[in-house]
């Protein structure tokens, strides 16, 4: 028997409105500096945090030429 089901997650959503929501700070600590900055996108619509790749799948852009006017970038903890 072939298990043809697939696991599919589907989101009603079209995550029209979202917004940057960027939580952390920059600290010093004995002699070093470091941040605990994260950036993530919230939609505004279901309350859900999602990558870049989802929000331009949602609004029908997967290619990388168009411009969403999301930009962001992955921060690795360190200046």
């Amino acid at each position: 028997m072939n298990d043809l089901s697939a696991n599919i997650i589907f989101s009603p959503c079209m995550h029209r409105r979202v917004v940057v929501d960027t939580s952390g700070g920059r600290h010093f600590s004995a002699g070093e500096v470091w941040d605990d900055i994260l950036v993530r996108v919230l939609c505004l619509d279901c309350l859900e945090y999602l990558s870049e790749a989802e929000v331009r799948a949602a609004w029908g852009q997967e290619r990388e030429d168009r411009s969403t006017g999301l930009q962001l970038e992955e921060s690795d903890g360190k200046e």
